[in-house]
């Protein structure tokens, strides 16, 4: 079984980031139909901002996921980015 210490959780954090990145125009084509499609392009913008952050230093999964929560908040705009650095 495989550890879910700090490096899993990085790795998690770049899987997230490449999802999001690969889905951003369905993500922005959602958006649209309820809101101001802005939202594939703001947490795109958020985890791109998380995966050039991640900090190799970082001891615990909980360290790693406080550095990512705090990058959303400050990166990706409207509720969102609130939202998920709170989650």
């Amino acid at each position: 079984m495989e550890s879910l210490g700090a490096q899993w959780a990085r790795a998690w954090m770049r899987r997230a980031a490449a999802d999001i990145a690969a889905r951003r125009i369905d993500l922005i084509e959602l958006d649209r139909a309820i809101g101001d499609g802005d939202h594939g392009e703001n947490m795109d913008r958020g985890f791109a901002a998380v995966r050039n952050g991640l900090d190799e230093g970082a001891q615990t999964p909980s360290d790693v996921l406080r550095a990512a929560a705090t990058t959303l908040i400050s990166t990706v705009g409207g509720a969102a980015g609130p939202l998920y650095g709170t989650a």
